[in-house]
């Protein structure tokens, strides 16, 4: 069977939930029923990270924010003339560290925008740097660690 990928129009993605292209044969039909999963490797189209690795991201973040507090690595907060010394939280995280180094390399201020391979190449320049500069550095969470955490597992 020769199949066909083609861009779903708006009014297609309705019926077809969501879908932004769809299978079909030479025939004009649908080549899988509803039910069917495929995976399809679509050539010219980079895709964006995943909802997964943004769950891994912001674990990754919190878990470099408690062992830099732990370690007394404090942020500095300027506040008019004053400088006060803060504990660091995964917002804090993400956009100091990781947004900074993140826009520093591709251009991107929303992690959104990343390509699911520069999400890794964002990883390792910030863990590198945490642990060169503050002595802490962590592994990237795992979809393991992530489904566990999820299950209320350690």
């Amino acid at each position: 069977m020769e199949n066909v990928l083609i861009r779903m129009t708006p009014e297609m993605e309705k019926i077809h939930k969501g879908a932004k292209y769809i299978l079909l044969d030479k025939d004009g039909d649908k080549a899988f029923d509803d039910r069917e999963m495929i995976g399809v490797d679509i050539k010219g189209e980079k895709a964006t990270r995943t909802i997964l690795q943004n769950k891994a991201m912001r674990k990754y973040w919190d878990i470099m924010i408690n062992l830099l507090n732990d370690a007394g690595w404090s942020k500095k907060k300027y506040y008019a003339v004053k400088v006060v010394d803060v504990d660091w939280t995964p917002e804090s995280f993400g956009e100091d560290v990781w947004r900074g180094i993140q826009e520093a390399m591709y251009q991107h201020r929303k992690t959104s925008k990343l390509e699911t391979d520069q999400v890794s190449k964002v990883y390792d320049v910030v863990n590198a740097h945490m642990a060169k500069t503050c002595g802490v550095s962590a592994d990237f969470p795992s979809r393991d660690t992530l489904i566990n955490m999820a299950l209320g597992r350690k």
